[in-house]
């Protein structure tokens, strides 16, 4: 691994920083950020520079979507902060004096108290919506929300406006396919399957927001056709010592716990946290499916099985990190997050196969047992420095992640033959072993170009390295024995190196322009040792994005966006092997499968500030999916990979957040869409297409004696993916929350899929072979769970130290 070049660019870009630095002089800065007394953040308030004592305004901002506000320092003198936001009662700093220009001070956290308002005799009250939008992006906020306890990260994205879970697991986006994740703005690298392992045991306590970004910037990886999906973690703003435990209990048909705590330090130039957390999880599939089998335009035979699944899990896992500010205008920090995980998966299958052909009956019973470790360890190092008072900033990221997934696998199949009564028996086993390595170095440079205009430039590598071994064994009289055909070596190589630069500039009051070009070059290696086979595919891709938005009057504005995205195929799936899942059914690797490229066109209306809806067109060249191979003579399935002849899809999506009363608010989510899939099968082209719609509703409600209650529901309709059809489906999802002790404790009590009613049943067709598919994933529990605020009264209020006094005769 060239691990020195990667090193070279985080060094040069540190040294490019503080050398700027240097030469760039000091300039004091006030900065902080506000929260709301459940920590959430508040947007758009007001935060104004008072001039001690005559309370005259000297200067003043306002915050960001994240709280967040800094303003210039004032001359020298005497001074103090006033917050007002709309649903809150004004806060204000204690004095403080400026002694010279270089005066800087951090605020820290400020928490303001929400405020009732009588009006006409009724109580209103203003909620911080949960839902927010910020440059075409959706911005969920999950911090405090009665269903994000004791949940996974898994389970909070699938809940998420406009995202589904599709037959394989994976994320859909308002009905696009393709999702890239990033945890904290940082791309997993990670297959699909990895990537859900990792989700699932990962905690909702760490996530503070989900950003749903259906139009990404050049200065975003070009990975992803559906959009991206950024888990934004929990970041600390309090001084002194803080943090939250929590623990709880789930049952799906299997026992689950979890229990943890997030812990931060902020003293001084130091701003540390540990994360740390233990659960137990699993579920209980239940799966029927049949194949149908063709030959010389009669049915062949059938197969059909019952299958139950059983898969339990204990990961335990901790992130730890801290930053330290050199100076106000420069910040160093590392981050670890180490887990492991270790799970059982027991699949029992019974069935029949129907031979018509030779008038036979054939029973089938298997008993599938897996045992599993992963380690999953994830190592950032950052920079970031602010170069002048013009907005130039440099930021620099090193990533390492080293990844190894170990199972042991036994299958016991045995047949029974009907006519004859003779019964047979096989035992096989496999030990697999698969190992990543991935590295990543980015630099971003952002520069003012003029009051209105904005530039940002940015190059990275990354580099994959993936290994696995796979040994099929088979019983032989007692004697384990090899079977070379079903064993396999692969190692894949690949090396992305990627450009950008974005401008974005305000055109005048009802224009504002964001434009982008990225390069990526990407170079691919797949060597398998088994087969004695080496598949290159190096490529250069350019990907274009452009938005532009309009205002057309304070009630309805528009934003118009193109993008070009693309999405490579896993690792695993370049493997040119056989993946064995029972006697009939195995899936094999396609080493051939090419990038599938997409083009995305995006018309966003937003009425009234807060109702959106989006209009789109994609069309995706060399589609990636799956496709059923059926061999009538052996009645054995082979689901293989592979890029499909066209894509397209056209929709629409309606964001719409709703405030029905003074305690009861909803988030509304309608997607209703258009898809063709072609596709050539055993030199037959199949065509499938259909229309679909979404609907989910997301209600939040506040009770009196300190109760809240989140509500989720969802109802999907028929779907077509590939040459799948899909039925329709929907699920309710409900938790309740009661706080205690000013609400430093809280308990909550939630259950998902009341009704059982997730089932997927689909189903395809192609020259008569077919398969339908009626499985239901285990997703109805039961969990409760308890969290207490570990934060001291004194912490949350080091930084607003009393001086009510002369702030009440200064009008206060």
């Amino acid at each position: 691994m060239k691990l020195y070049k990667f090193l070279a660019l985080t060094v040069l870009c540190v040294m490019f920083g503080f050398s700027a630095a240097a030469q760039g002089g000091q300039s004091g800065r006030l900065n902080g950020k506000l929260l709301d007394q459940e920590k959430i953040t508040i947007p758009f308030a007001t935060v104004a520079v008072m001039k001690a004592p005559d309370s005259t305004i000297v200067t003043g901002s306002t915050t960001d979507i994240d709280g967040n506000f800094e303003l210039k320092a004032p001359k020298p003198g005497e001074y103090y902060l006033r917050f007002s936001a709309i649903g809150y009662s004004s806060t204000f700093s204690s004095r403080f004096k400026v002694e010279d220009s270089n005066f800087s001070r951090d605020f820290g956290a400020v928490v303001m108290k929400e405020e009732a308002t009588m009006l006409n005799e009724v109580m209103i009250e203003t909620w911080r919506p949960q839902v927010t939008m910020k440059g075409g992006n959706l911005d969920v906020r999950v911090e405090g929300t009665p269903l994000a306890s004791g949940s996974t990260a898994y389970e909070v994205l699938s809940r998420a406006p406009g995202v589904m879970v599709d037959q394989d697991g994976n994320f859909t986006l308002n009905g696009k396919a393709g999702v890239s994740i990033m945890l904290d703005g940082r791309f997993t690298y990670m297959s699909q399957q990895d990537l859900k392992t990792l989700l699932e045991g990962m905690s909702a306590e760490e996530i503070e927001s989900i950003e749903v970004i259906t139009n990404p910037s050049a200065k975003y990886d070009a990975e992803g056709n559906g959009g991206i999906l950024n888990i934004k973690l929990k970041k600390n703003s309090l001084a002194g010592f803080n943090g939250r435990a929590y623990a709880g209990y789930k049952f799906n048909n299997i026992h689950g716990y979890n229990a943890g705590a997030n812990l931060n330090y902020k003293k001084g130039d130091w701003n540390s946290f540990l994360n740390f957390d233990l659960r137990r999880t699993g579920r209980e599939r239940e799966a029927y499916m049949s194949k149908g089998f063709q030959l010389e335009d009669q049915r062949s035979s059938l197969v059909e099985q019952d299958n139950i699944e059983k898969v339990t899990r204990i990961r335990p896992s901790v992130r730890f990190g801290t930053d330290y500010s050199i100076n106000d205008k420069h910040l160093i920090g590392l981050m670890a997050d180490l887990s492991y995980q270790r799970s059982e998966n027991d699949w029992r299958s019974s069935g029949n196969i129907f031979d018509y052909i030779e008038d036979e009956t054939i029973g089938l019973s298997s008993i599938n047992f897996n045992e599993e470790e992963f380690n999953n360890n994830r190592f950032n190092l950052h920079y970031e420095g602010k170069l002048d008072e013009k907005g130039t900033e440099l930021s620099a990221n090193l990533d390492y992640v080293q990844l190894d997934n170990r199972s042991v696998s036994s299958f016991d199949n045995s047949y029974f033959f009907e006519a004859s009564g003779l019964e047979e028996n096989e035992e096989l086993f496999s030990n697999s072993l698969n190992d990543y390595e991935i590295l990543s170095a980015q630099i971003d440079f952002t520069t003012s170009l003029s009051e209105n205009s904005q530039l940002d430039l940015g190059v990275k590598a990354s580099e994959v390295i993936s290994e696995s071994d796979l040994e099929f064994l088979i019983n032989n009289e007692g004697s384990l024995e090899l079977d070379p055909s079903r064993s396999n070596e692969f190692r894949y190589e690949e090396n992305i190196y990627a450009a950008y630069a974005n401008f974005s500039s305000n055109l005048g009051e009802k224009w504002n322009l964001n434009a982008g070009l990225r390069l990526e070059q990407t170079n691919a290696k797949g060597i398998s040792a088994t087969m004695n086979q080496t598949n290159e595919n190096n490529y250069l891709e350019w990907f274009p994005s452009i938005s532009l938005d309009q205002k057309v009057s304070d009630n309805y504005q528009l934003n118009y966006a193109y993008n070009r995205r693309i999405l490579r195929p896993d690792y695993e799936r370049l493997n040119p092997f056989i993946f064995y899942i029972d006697p009939y059914t195995y899936v094999d690797g396609n080493p051939d499968l090419q990038p599938q490229i997409g083009n995305s066109f995006q018309l966003t209306q937003r009425f009234f500030g807060k109702y959106n809806l989006m209009l789109n067109y994609d069309k995706v060249n060399d589609f990636i999916g799956e496709v059923p191979y059926q061999d009538p003579e052996t009645s054995v399935t082979a689901f293989s990979i592979r890029n499909m002849d066209s894509y397209q899809n056209y929709g629409a999506t309606l964001v719409a957040p709703l405030q029905i009363s003074k305690s009861w608010n909803t988030t509304n989510t309608i997607v209703l869409s258009n898809f063709k899939y072609g596709v050539t099968v055993n030199e037959t082209s199949v065509e499938n297409q259909g229309t679909y719609f979404m609907a989910q509703s997301t209600h939040r409600l506040n009770l009196p004696s300190e109760f809240s209650v989140e509500l989720n529901a969802k109802y999907e309709g028929p779907v077509v993916y590939g040459i799948y059809s899909i039925d329709q489906r929907f699920g309710v999802d409900i938790g309740l929350k009661k706080s205690f002790l000013n609400e430093r404790l809280d308990i909550t009590l939630n259950a998902n899929d009341i009704f059982r009613s997730t089932r997927i049943v689909g189903d395809s067709n192609v020259n008569g072979n077919t398969t339908y598919v009626d499985q239901y994933m285990g997703g109805r529990s039961l969990g409760l769970n308890i969290s207490y605020n570990l934060t001291s009264q004194k912490s949350q209020n080091e930084n607003r130290q009393s001086d009510l006094e002369e702030l009440n005769r200064a009008g206060g």
